[in-house]
This record gives C-alpha cells, structure tokens and sequence, in this order.
C-alpha cells in the first residue's frame, strides 16, 4: 500500500516492492495496416512457436493499431523469423537490444507516484523505451545496460518494502 510522503520531513513513499524482469527485448509494430487481424496472426504464431510475451501494450491509432510487446531475448532470433510468416510484420516491426522491465508496486492509482518515477528515471538519464499502468504495477521499459542505475533511481526515490525481485527470462 502506498503511504504518502511528510513533506515535512522527507519521509519516501512507501512501495511493496520492486519486481526486475530482465533477458528480454522489446518489438515494436508502428501502423500496421491490418489491425486485429494482425494481433491474431502474431498470437497464433507465437502460440504454435512456444514463445511468451512478458508485456503486451496495445493500442489505437489513425492507420492502424500499434502495439509493443517484450519476449525472451532468447527467442530474438525464432521471433524475428515470424515476418516470414506474417509478411505485414516485414515492414513495421522492429526489435530492440535487450531491455528489462522494472515494476513498482503501489497497489492502487497514483499520480504523485509516476510523476516521482519519471523525475528519477530522468534525473539519472535513463532512457524509457515505454511505461504502462494497471491498478496494482507501474512498470518501465529501459535498456539492459541501464538496468542497475535505473533500479537505483527508483529506490532512492521509494521506501521499498524487500529487495528487488529479479528475474531472468
């Protein structure tokens, strides 16, 4: 649960934790132009390949429905084969180097919590390849190289309840 600062005296938000999931990379697909029917091909082929994704965002946008999706770097190489199989994939995907995600916890909505998140992240020049939000996880996408400075960031900036959870994908 999320306890809020004495400004007072200085006192850091208090978090549940901070959970790191690295070994990743990040695809993004900008405007493609077939929308679901694009979501379901890429699903299905990472079905039948047996291959995770660790994030999905997806998206609404004028000529299309971008989305970015994290899988195991890993299946960098098996992932970036599915444009074979997918030829809309061809012309919008991109995948990244290897990325990690960091995951607060606050447990409910927040504002003051992502605007202290992104200050930090800032002020130590980390870059954000992306962030999304649900009621319970507020998670950044960095790069891999970044990853202990970016977890330092955050804890400076937040009572962490334990030690980063880190996992490997």
């Amino acid at each position: 649960m999320v306890e809020h600062a004495d400004r007072s005296t200085n006192e850091k938000i208090l978090m549940e934790g901070l959970k790191v999931t690295g070994g990743l990379v990040l695809a993004g697909v900008a405007n493609p132009s077939c929308g679901g029917k694009l979501y379901t091909s890429l699903l299905r082929e990472l079905g039948e390949n047996r291959m995770n994704m660790s994030l999905f965002i997806g998206g609404e946008a004028e000529g299309g429905m971008p989305f970015t999706c994290c899988v195991a770097a890993s299946d960098k190489e098996r992932f970036e084969a599915l444009k074979d199989l997918i030829p809309d994939l061809r012309a919008c995907m991109e995948v990244s180097a290897p990325i990690d995600l960091l995951s607060l916890f606050p447990h409910r909505f927040n504002l003051k919590v992502l605007g202290l998140s992104m200050m930090a992240l800032g002020n130590a020049q980390i870059p954000l390849h992306g962030f999304c939000s649900s009621l319970s996880a507020l998670t950044f996408i960095t790069d891999d190289a970044d990853l202990d400075q970016a977890s330092a960031a955050l804890e400076g900036c937040f009572g962490l309840a334990a030690e980063p959870l880190r996992v490997r994908c």
